[in-house]
Parts: structure tokens; C-alpha cells; sequence
């Protein structure tokens, strides 16, 4: 399938002809289908039809901008088997993880779409007593949402949602690896009746599209989820004509398990949470903590557990873990398991690529269990992006916090325990912006989302 941008309210090609493929991770000989490679120039373009489209967007009743934009919601749920069978085809994960995307993006949308009604204002009294202080609330401007390639609608959704109803104008950009998903989300809006060039979406290079959408003076703010290597470049890019930003970054998330918690129960979380999407979750779990009095039989039945899981092609029902979307993630997890294991560190399970033809293609990685590591290991101490689970015992409360709190991110950790003490406690001492207790839901487009440190700054969700 060849999808085409949208600027204008049009369907577009890109005038130097400069498409870009887009390939099946889970056989990397399938060309799942194309999307235009734009130029700066055309990028440019997009961005200015937000920017005028804006002064109209900006005072339509917010009413008739959540009547639009639920419609758009109505018409994706409706096509959601088919967008989600897109995402697994250019994403490779399971396909019930690319419908539960879907729906969750959509219900983050429609969220806002209602929740705009809602939205107040404050009023403050002065010294003066014929004066009145009035707080009024008001969109910013032209947003780029930049999104990744690991949640590509879920990302979108976050900004978008929010975006579009409070009357601001967008221009997204998906990932070169997966833009066909976000295309036809975006194909529905379309369809709804939404004004031309309130939404856009483009597709190119870093180098010249994304630059644009940082560095173009008519765009006010930019939200995006990434590395925070590149978190750090779109600062530096920004700062000449201050934009408002909203940086979601690197994780490195630590779960910790005290000795009093129910080992099934936080077995069953960390294998989920370490292991969904092979592992390239912003919020997975990166590293374990566990109690020594609880390691040893936390450990087996860990082990267990993710013995049980099927990796595969994504579109197979049965399917419990896809490939690894790029080969540079591949290998990179490839890379920190060896790592490790040069300096110590033991693999109970995994660390290798599957065996048989049907892996031989696809960037297929099993699952990795690693015991015997520590702070050293780049498998430990970086954001892997995989499916690695590095477990590792502590013997006091303030040990345990240390060590999750021993590094440069500080998105999300979580903690399991049965004293309710013992939880608000360590959820106060992480240095995270979000801890779970007893779960590891990660982010709900219910609360404010965001990172500490250099995990990124801003919130998305929430009001």
C-alpha cells in the first residue's frame, strides 16, 4: 500500500518523488507498503496551513470541536481491525496488543473530546475592590507531535486528544518505521469533516522534516516521546524561538519487590511489564529488585513464567511476544546481554534469537532472564529497549530505594508490598513520576504522565 500525506486537508505525494519503504519486522523481505519522503520545503507548507487554519479552529465552540472529533473516533472504531493489523504489520507486535492500541487510543481521544466541555477558568480577588482577577484559558498555537515507533497511535493519541479539543492546530510526524497506522488514524478525521489544515500529517527524514517541525517560528509548541538523546537535541533546537515543550524521554524503570508481597502477583507484573512488546515500552521494567529473603523463589517462578511465552509473527493469535521493530534495537539488546556476560552476569533464559526458519528473517529476540548483574552492566544501568529482565537483591528498605533511584531517568518504577507504610513511603523516595503499587499500569490518559530528571519534563493526559 502506498499511503499519502496529509496537508491541507489533501491527500499528497511528496514533488521530488522520494518515497520511503516500510518493511514487516517479522520478515524483513516484506515491504509492507510506502509513505511519501517529503522536503523541507513541503514540510514548511504544512505547517503554515496550521497556522492559518488555526485562527478559525481556535474560536469554533468547543462543542462543535468535540462533535467533529468524536465522529472521527466513531468512524476508527469501526476500521479498528484493520488499523490494528497495519500496526502489527509494521510495528510486529502480537495483534491483540495492536487492538488494545487502537481502543486506547481512541478512548484518549474521545477523553478530551468530552472533557473540553469542562474546562474553567479561575477568578482572583485584588486589593481593589471595583477589580477582578480573571484566569482564562486559551490554546497555544500550532503543536508538532512528534511521535516513536513503539506505541505509535497511543503517543499520537496523547497528543492529539488534548491538542484538537482545547483548539489548537497539529502537524505529526509518525516514525519513518511505522507511519502507515498513524496515517489511516489520521484518514478518519478526514472523513469527519475536520477543517482543511487544522490536522496534518507528514512523513520524511529527521534531518528535514523533523527539524522543521522544531524549528519553524509559526509552531508554538512541541510535544514528543523519544530518546533523550533526542529529547536534548529538540531543547537546543527550540530554545531560539521558545517553544513551549512537552518532552517525554528514556526510562529505565526499576520494580521492586519487599519481602512481604505476593511473589505470584508480582511475578505475573514484572514478566508482563518486562516483556510486552519485546520489551520497547517506555514504562517497561528495565531492572528488578527483590528482596533476598523472596530472590531465590521470585527468581524460579519468574523463570517459569516466561518460559511460557510464544514469540512469533504478530498476526498469530497465539503469539505472545513479537519481533523487535528495527535492527538497530535488535542489535543493541544483542550487544548488552554479551555485555553482561563478560562481566559476570548469568542468563537463566534466552539471550539469543529463537531457533527455526520462522525467525530467521524477522528480528526476533526470546526473552532474557538475567541474574548475577549489577550497576556495571549497560543491560542494567541503560535504557535497553528489549525483552531483559536483570534481577537483583537487596537487603534493606533504603538499599532497595537507592538502587532505583541509582540512575539519569526517572519515569516510572514500581513496588510491590503489603504494608500500605512501606508503599507510600517508597512511592514518595522514587524519583519518578509515576509509582505503581501492587500494578504496573505504567500511564492512563486518566492522570498527568511525565517524567523526573532527565526522563523529560511537561505532563500529557490528565486536564
Amino acid at each position: 500500500m502506498f499511503l499519502k500525506c496529509i496537508v491541507d486537508g489533501k491527500l499528497v505525494e511528496s514533488k521530488t518523488g522520494r518515497t520511503i519503504e516500510v518493511r514487516n519486522p517479522a520478515n524483513t523481505e516484506e515491504i509492507v507498503g510506502s509513505v511519501p519522503s517529503l522536503s523541507p520545503e513541503e514540510a514548511e507548507e504544512a505547517v503554515e496551513t496550521a497556522h492559518k487554519a488555526f485562527k478559525v479552529w481556535s474560536v469554533t465552540p468547543p462543542s462543535k470541536r468535540a462533535e467533529v472529533i468524536k465522529k472521527a473516533v466513531k468512524i476508527a472504531r469501526d476500521r479498528a481491525d484493520e488499523i490494528a493489523k497495519i500496526l502489527t504489520l509494521e510495528n510486529g507486535k502480537t495483534i491483540r496488543e495492536a487492538k488494545e492500541e487502537v481502543k486506547a487510543s481512541l478512548d484518549s481521544i474521545e477523553y478530551f473530546a468530552e472533557g473540553v466541555l469542562r474546562i474553567l477558568g479561575e477568578t482572583y480577588p485584588t486589593d481593589k475592590v471595583d477589580r477582578l482577577s480573571l484566569v482564562v484559558k486559551q490554546p497555544v498555537g500550532v503543536v508538532s507531535a512528534i511521535v516513536p515507533w513503539n506505541y505509535p497511535l497511543l503517543l499520537l493519541a496523547w497528543k492529539l486528544g488534548p491538542a484538537l479539543a482545547t483548539g489548537c492546530t497539529v502537524v505529526a510526524k509518525p516514525s519513518h518505521y511505522t507511519p502507515l497506522s498513524t496515517i489511516k488514524l489520521i484518514e478518519c478525521f478526514l472523513e469527519a469533516g475536520i477543517p482543511s489544515g487544522v490536522l496534518n500529517v507528514v512523513t520524511g527524514s529527521v534531518e528535514e522534516v523533523g527539524r522543521v517541525l522544531v524549528e519553524h517560528p509559526l509552531v508554538a509548541k512541541v510535544a514528543f516521546t523519544g530518546s533523550t538523546g533526542a529529547g536534548k537535541k529538540i531543547m537546543k533546537s527550540a530554545a531560539d524561538t521558545v517553544k513551549k515543550l512537552t518532552l517525554e524521554l528514556g526510562g529505565n524503570c526499576p520494580l521492586i519487590v519487599f519481602e512481604d508481597a505476593d511473589i505470584e502477583e508480582a511475578v505475573k507484573g514484572a514478566v508482563r511489564r518486562a516483556f510486552r512488546n519485546a520489551g520497547q515500552v517506555c514504562n517497561a521494567v528495565n531492572r528488578i529488585y527483590v528482596h533476598k529473603s523472596v530472590y531465590r523463589d521470585f527468581v524460579e517462578l519468574f523463570v517459569e513464567e516466561t518460559k511460557k511465552i510464544r514469540v512469533g509473527n504478530g498476526l498469530k493469535e497465539d503469539v505472545e511476544m513479537g519481533p523487535l521493530t528495527t535492527k538497530e534495537g535488535w542489535e543493541r539488546v544483542k550487544e548488552y546481554v554479551e555485555e553482561a556476560v563478560s562481566k559476570g552476569a548469568t542468563v537463566l533464559y534466552g539471550g539469543r534469537r529463537p531457533e527455526g526458519p520462522e525467525y530467521e528473517k524477522g528480528y526476533f529476540f526470546e526473552p532474557t532472564v538475567l541474574v548475577n548483574t549489577d550497576h556495571t552492566m549497560k543491560v542494567v544501568k541503560n535504557e535497553v529497549f528489549g525483552p531483559t529482565a536483570p534481577i537483583m537483591q537487596f537487603e534493606t528498605f533504603e538499599e532497595a530505594i537507592a538502587k532505583a533511584n541509582d540512575t539519569e531517568y526517572g519515569l516510572v518504577a514500581y513496588v510491590y508490598t503489603k504494608d500500605l507504610r512501606k508503599a507510600m513511603k517508597a512511592a514518595l523516595m522514587i524519583e519518578a513520576g509515576t509509582v505503581g503499587v501492587n500494578n504496573v499500569v505504567g500511564g492512563e490518559f486518566a492522570y498527568p504522565y511525565g517524567g523526573w530528571k532527565q526522563s523529560g519534563f511537561g505532563v500529557e493526559n490528565s486536564h
